[in-house]
């Protein structure tokens, strides 16, 4: 048989075998095809594509074993306090890098932390940005809350109030969404809600999505657009990037300390409720939404499965994915000065000036 021939019968057959439905789907379409894949044991490489910078950061890291997640009110507590003062850390680098100012305000009798950049586009001079911060819901308090928003105001030039919600152990759902509501309202008391945009990663992404969602079914003006990165949007099931990425990414794993902070969020609640999870929600008329993530970010799979479920209502959406990027790592590159971090300021920028009226 010629070369040509035979390359011509493989390329045939893998077609077929790509298009052909498994013996087992005809059999019994009841029983799922696939149970679950294995998956060998493999090194990762940094990749190729990243900046120096950013593969600098990838190639310093390591993934801990899993955290033993706490049995009581006490052990929680203890947790959140031990990680609130190592974020607090990075809060105050990145405070002493950027020469951003902050004020603690009470905005509807929530704190607030109000961060002013050293300069303010004159794009944003007469509003101002809504943080909800990110830490599973649980961590990140008081003064923890600002990294975000400090980042968000250097890198748009833009002023920004950060809400620190009450979190669980002691303030489960929903009192976080209560409380990001409640500035909201305040906010726009003085502000044109349609320059207004509302921001947070993670955590913080899945409050921004719960939040406007419940000011749409409330009647309440929405922001004009809003960034929820690298989103939290299912509480309920495990979207795939949690296992597939798992050793990739130095969040770790969904299974242990974040599963549980899920579990004292939810308290109860179902989680497949909108409010816990927006993915399951009717996302008609929600504003300009854009989503960034990560190609070995753990919530890959949840970011893209919001970004498509927003584009099939209608909502315009954008989603960003940066190569070689863990959870957040948009952010994180800023500390060694990172080009990727600079790209998702000047993509921010140019979707806020997009939406948001003038």
């Amino acid at each position: 048989m010629k070369r040509r021939s035979v390359l011509k019968v493989v390329l045939t057959s893998a077609l077929i075998a790509a298009l052909s439905v498994p013996a087992a789907a005809t059999a019994d379409s009841a029983k799922p095809v696939i149970v679950g894949l294995p998956m060998a044991a493999r090194t990762a490489p940094v990749p190729a594509g990243v900046s120096p910078e950013l593969a600098g950061l990838i190639e310093s890291r390591q993934v801990g074993a899993h955290a033993d997640t706490p049995s009581s009110t006490e052990q929680w507590l203890a947790l959140q306090a031990e990680f609130d003062a190592a974020s607090l850390q990075g809060v105050a680098r990145l405070l002493e890098m950027t020469g951003a100012q902050f004020a603690i305000e009470n905005v509807a009798g929530v704190t607030t932390y109000r961060v002013t950049p050293i300069t303010i586009d004159p794009r944003w001079a007469d509003t101002v940005f809504v943080h909800v911060h990110g830490g599973a819901f649980v961590f990140n308090g008081g003064e923890a809350a600002m990294a975000e928003a400090i980042w968000m105001a250097h890198g748009l030039g833009v002023e920004v109030v950060s809400v620190d919600y009450r979190r669980p152990p002691l303030h489960p759902f929903p009192a976080a969404t209560d409380d990001v509501i409640a500035v909201w309202q305040q906010v726009i008391k003085d502000h044109d809600p349609a320059k207004v945009a509302m921001f947070g990663t993670s955590a913080g992404g899945n409050l921004v999505l719960s939040t406007v969602l419940q000011l749409r079914d409330m009647g309440t003006p929405l922001p004009g657009a809003i960034m929820a990165g690298t989103p939290a949007v299912d509480l309920a099931q495990t979207s795939d990037s949690w296992i597939t990425l798992q050793g990739l990414d130095p969040l770790g794993a969904r299974e242990g300390v974040i599963e549980g902070t899920f579990d004292i969020y939810a308290d109860g609640t179902d989680r497949t409720d909108p409010r816990l999870s927006p993915i399951y929600a009717n996302l008609d008329n929600l504003p300009p939404t854009v989503l960034l993530t990560g190609t070995r970010d753990l919530l890959l799979s949840d970011t893209v499965r919001m970004h498509r479920a927003l584009r099939a209502a209608g909502v315009a959406a954008d989603l960003h994915v940066y190569d070689g990027q863990s959870h957040g790592d948009y952010m994180a590159g800023f500390f060694v000065n990172a080009p990727e971090t600079h790209d998702a300021w000047r993509e921010l920028n140019t979707f806020f000036d997009l939406h948001l009226s003038d």
